[in-house]
């Protein structure tokens, strides 16, 4: 940016030493004397700004899309890493719109414009300083016109910037607006509901567009006001330049460069003032870049953690330390409306841990404090013994598989989404994963394999296959914890029996703590931990609490009434997700 400044500036430079060689040339041309030196000084002038001109516009293209390239790769980066309380009070729309739309505005101030507005303003003040040399007089009667016309100008500046940062605010609401109803389209078409959101949509379209009429008007007006006042300094030049010729205070060359540089002055002007009007239209983009940038991350969110603490493998034996041990934990998404009340569990090793309750009553808030996406009010969390403060994120989540309820899969082939988490499996261990999931003969039906396309959130699989790839995506990254957050709600019976081997097959690798609505899941598991009220109500096998707990017993009987007239297994507590 810095050699296009430099190229740009000596463009100009060449620019305001044309009058001067135009005047030798006249001057020669009056005084009859030889024209083939100041001529070819002139030619050459001229050459050497178009070079100049050409390098510069080059280097501006190439560093106002490296500028792109570097703002897009960092804010991406930074969004990835925001942390979850920060990102729960957002639009994805709307991030999505400030990391691509804010990006674009923001290269234009700050490449092209920032050069324009430094080689027009040094371009003006050459033009003005050399007129004032020729003839001072005039030249104050043109400085007085141009300051009018900034005053105006700078004014309606500061109107297309509020109108910029409305019109910046407007698209991103709508590129959320439509990103909530194409992420969502299905349900959209089934509820009829297509002329609501065209309706909606239209409504933020309005407000992008209201405001960009708005600041195009000012804008309008800006490039007319500079003309006009190079305009009344051309005439000023013309009128009182040929006058002062007539009483010889001013010769016929130095009016011709005075009437140049006016000329001159015309472009320059004109530009820096757009210029100035295009910065204020990029503060918008560049208030909501800052506000991206100034949301908190991972990292500065977690400032404990002790990323020098090495991770100590525990021993495999049946006295080594707890896969997973929760100890009086408290937490809430707001201060004012806990969710977690002093809840303690532990997960052996190789365990099958059921976790159990209706719905709000802490579930799949533990699996977010287990993750790590929040950090506890009070209380710890260890994984083989080691507390997660010891630990760095990173660190800490590559020893934990999860198992989403909705099964989020990613655009891209089944070969992408099963490696997600394990990049560098073969070929041998995914089809070893995918058979452990009952998906062998499914895969080989297809004709692509493992490179066959899922579509966007796995639209051309089942509900039941976008479950079982989920599974497989976590088992295959060799887990020590693997939550499971009701690993069988969309599958059929002899699936669900598959997996309940599958999950027993499982405790040779890894503990699993699962999170079960299933009678099958939970009386296939070791221990049952019954949540009630953000705390461990009771802590038993099915058989036990079955027979000790009130509130277990009632779960059971809603299964069962469930049950009848049903030939699929019912859930136990509903399989809305909690809180």
């Amino acid at each position: 940016m810095g050699a296009a400044l430099l190229l740009t500036l000596t463009a100009a430079a060449v620019g305001i030493m044309q009058p001067l060689a135009a005047k030798a040339v006249v001057d020669a041309l009056t005084a009859h004397r030889p024209l083939l030196h100041p001529v070819t000084v002139l030619v050459l002038l001229l050459l050497a700004q178009a070079l100049s001109s050409a390098f510069a516009a080059f280097l501006l293209e190439r560093t106002g899309e490296r500028f792109v390239l570097g703002m897009r790769i960092g804010l991406t980066s930074h969004l990835l890493r925001v942390h979850m309380h920060a990102f729960d009070r957002l639009r994805v729309g709307d991030l999505m719109a400030r990391a691509s739309t804010d990006v674009v505005v923001l290269r234009e101030a700050l490449t092209h414009v920032c050069v324009q507005i430094a080689t027009n303003l040094c371009v003006a003040l050459g033009s003005v300083a050399a007129m004032f040399v020729m003839d001072p007089v005039l030249m104050l009667l043109i400085l007085g016109v141009l300051l009018a016309c900034s005053v105006v100008i700078n004014r309606l500046s500061a109107e297309i910037g509020r109108s910029s940062t409305a019109q910046q605010t407007a698209v991103g609401a709508m590129s959320a607006g439509l990103e909530r109803a194409l992420s969502a389209l299905r349900t959209v078409r089934a509820n009829r509901a297509e002329q609501r959101e065209i309706d909606h949509l239209s409504t933020l379209a309005h407000r992008a567009y209201d405001a960009a009429v708005r600041g195009a008007k000012l804008t309008a007006v800006i490039a007319p006001t500079a003309q006009l006042a190079i305009n009344a300094a051309f005439v000023l030049v013309l009128l009182l330049g040929a006058a002062r010729v007539d009483q010889g205070a001013l010769s016929l060359g130095a009016l011709v460069a005075m009437l140049l540089y006016a000329t001159q002055l015309t472009g320059p002007v004109t530009e820096l003032m757009a210029g100035i009007a295009s910065v204020n239209r990029a503060k918008g983009a560049t208030e909501r870049i800052q506000e991206a940038y100034a949301l908190p991350t991972e990292d500065a969110g977690t400032a404990t953690i002790s990323r020098s603490t090495p991770w100590r493998q525990p021993p495999r034996n049946p006295t080594s330390a707890p896969s997973l041990e929760i100890r009086d934990l408290r937490f809430g998404y707001s201060p004012d409306t806990p969710i977690l009340h002093g809840l303690s569990l532990t997960v052996p090793p190789h365990a099958l841990v059921a976790l159990v309750g209706p719905s709000g009553a802490g579930k799949s808030t533990t699996f977010a404090l287990v993750n790590r996406f929040y950090e506890p009010w009070s209380g710890s969390i260890r994984i083989g013994g080691q507390p997660a403060t010891d630990l760095g994120l990173r660190e800490w989540r590559s020893h934990i598989g999860w198992v989403e309820q909705d099964c989020p899969i990613l655009h891209g082939t089944l070969r992408d989404n099963l490696c997600y988490a394990a990049p560098d499996a073969t070929d041998d261990k995914l089809w070893q994963i995918l058979d452990l999931v009952n998906l062998t003969e499914k895969v080989n039906r297809l004709s692509a394999g493992l490179d066959t396309e899922v579509g966007e959130r796995g639209v051309r699989l089942s509900s039941g296959e976008r479950q079982r790839i989920a599974i497989a995506r976590a088992v295959l990254a060799r887990p020590r914890l693997l939550l499971m957050d009701e690993p069988t709600a969309h599958l059929d019976p002899a699936n669900e029996a598959a997996l309940t081997v599958t999950m027993h097959n499982l405790r040779k690798e890894c503990s699993l703590l699962v999170i079960a609505h299933r009678m099958s899941t939970i009386e296939a598991a070791d221990t049952v931990v019954m949540l009630s009220d953000g705390t461990a109500a009771a802590t038993g096998t099915y058989a036990e609490l079955l027979r000790t707990h009130p509130g277990f017993q009632q779960l059971c009987g809603h299964r069962q009434g469930a049950d009848r007239g049903s030939t699929t297994p019912a859930p136990i507590g509903g399989v809305v997700r909690d809180s």
